[in-house]
């Protein structure tokens, strides 16, 4: 109890003598002196980098140079649309025919389409047509460069693999799916 009483009484003290003193001006220079002292911290490249990019701008525009501006975008734009939607000129894969044949003597099948990974297995982009003379189902389409799997579907019901695909893949469905690579301008017969 005693020692409390001696401490708050020290404290007393303390403040007293802080609220009474003499107060001292700082000297005039004191600011400029400490602040002549510090050095500026250089922030990391992409920390200038990111703070740079982030500093609101205003931009102006005028309406006279804006219209040829966009104008020369516009045109751009349509150029490189109109140059990537053509891949024959040169720009896009080369794409080859490939002939799919499928044998049916007796005549057995009543519709025959090509369904694989070309076609998103969509069986009405690839219906194939009856040649009497070959006595077969045949389709030709132009593939782009790779491998692609692909099966008969006979009468929009059986999936049929061809026999004469020199590869075949599983699809992970109990089915055997056939491959064919095309690998360049040369037209391919399976």
């Amino acid at each position: 109890m005693t020692e409390d009483r001696n401490k708050t009484h020290m404290e007393d003290i303390i403040i007293h003598a802080v609220q009474t003193g003499p107060e001292a001006e700082p000297p005039a220079d004191l600011v400029a002196r400490i602040m002549s002292r510090l050095e500026p911290k250089r922030p990391p490249l992409l920390t200038r980098l990111r703070l740079w990019l982030l500093r609101p701008r205003v931009l102006t525009v005028r309406p006279i140079t804006a219209i040829p501006a966009m104008t020369l975008a516009a045109a751009l734009l349509a150029l490189v649309l109109v140059t990537s939607n053509n891949p024959m000129d040169g720009g896009g894969p080369s794409l080859a025919t490939v002939r799919f044949v499928l044998h049916d003597t007796d005549m057995s099948a009543r519709r025959v389409s090509v369904i694989g990974s070309f076609n998103n297995w969509r069986a009405d982009r690839s219906v194939m047509w009856y040649s009497p003379d070959a006595q077969a189902w045949i389709l030709e389409a132009q593939l782009p460069p790779g491998d692609h799997e692909y099966l008969f579907l006979v009468n929009g019901k059986q999936l049929v693999p061809d026999p004469n695909a020199p590869m075949t893949s599983d699809d992970g469905f109990g089915n055997r799916n056939s491959i064919v690579f095309v690998n360049g301008e040369h037209e391919q017969t399976l």
